[in-house]
């Protein structure tokens, strides 16, 4: 009998270890795989230098200023995939903060590109103020305040940059996307205060590049003499070889001038504007963090190549 009651009771221990830590339902448990590192101290206070940099404000830290824990729910997303695809997302909320993070954790195959889509680990795609769907299926951890606010303190004016290589490619890509933007307005009889596509190109170019994330695949750049922001995103990793070999790297700009409004209420249902809030922060990183690249005038010839790159795109 002893024997038997020894056997149970270590059945009972086999059975509790592996019951996840995630307090999900059966559809999330069916794919967990992949789904520790977003548990990860080292992860969860990069999402938090991220924040730091790009969203928060002063506001914010009064919210969560005299508490002693910071507290993240974490939990995985279900997303409706193409076949073969085994990409991964998951959601790291910030209750105290109202904050919503999204993650993927790209996975899968280009069979036109003969290219495989797989990142180093989880990277941030969105962030929000919605927490609408944030009380439930998650797991809970909570850091200590004051160790989380001393690291995003010192690591405030941390910087990393692209290397000369992937710097000029992100021109190449540019350039192109640039001049067919300039040459649809002006076709389309617009102005552009910049002038010409002929005149902007004899000037003297000045760039300021953002520092590079850890955990988001994007960069921005604030063109100053063409007056606009371009981002620039991908899937892959920036830094990964096979992303310039095959060119899948996204390019969207934002005329400063035009695309900038108080709040995105005025243009409901576009993405194609930014809060004066968002462009500020984004100016910080590029100008005050960032890295300044003075880019001597095109020639000809290398106007001629930007201006087909951009009809094959």
């Amino acid at each position: 009998m002893k024997k038997n009651k020894y056997f149970i009771i270590l059945a009972v221990i086999a059975t509790l270890l592996v019951v996840p830590q995630w307090c999900l339902g059966q559809e999330e448990q069916k794919n967990l795989t992949g789904y520790g590192e977003l548990e990860d101290r080292t992860v969860l206070y990069e999402v938090v230098l991220h924040l730091y940099r790009w969203y928060l404000d002063e506001t914010d830290a009064q919210k969560i200023v005299g508490q002693n824990t910071c507290i993240f729910h974490v939990r995985p997303l279900n997303v409706a995939l193409d076949p073969g695809d085994k990409s991964l997302f998951g959601s790291i909320v910030l209750p105290q903060l109202g904050v919503s993070v999204v993650m993927k954790k790209a996975d899968y195959a280009i069979q036109e590109l003969d290219l495989v889509v797989k990142s180093d680990g989880f990277k941030i795609i969105n962030v929000a103020r919605d927490l609408s769907e944030s009380n439930e299926n998650f797991n809970e951890i909570k850091l200590n305040y004051a160790d989380i606010r001393d690291f995003a303190f010192r690591n405030r004016n941390l910087s990393r940059f692209p290397d000369e290589n992937l710097l000029m490619r992100m021109r190449l890509s540019a350039r192109g996307q640039i001049l067919k933007y300039l040459e649809d307005r002006e076709k389309a009889g617009l102005p552009n205060r910049i002038g010409t596509v002929s005149e902007l190109f004899k000037k003297e170019q000045i760039l300021h590049l953002s520092p590079l994330s850890k955990v988001a695949n994007e960069m921005w750049v604030f063109w100053e003499t063409g007056r606009m922001l371009i981002r620039f995103s991908s899937d892959l990793d920036l830094e990964n070889p096979a992303l310039w070999d095959h060119d899948d790297l996204a390019v969207d700009i934002y005329n400063i001038d035009e695309q900038t409004v108080v709040s995105l209420d005025e243009v409901a249902g576009s993405n194609a504007y930014m809060t004066r809030d968002q462009v500020g922060r984004i100016l910080f990183n590029c100008i005050v963090l960032g890295k300044r690249l003075v880019i001597e005038t095109l020639t000809a010839e290398e106007v001629e190549a930007a201006k087909k790159k951009a009809v094959l795109q």
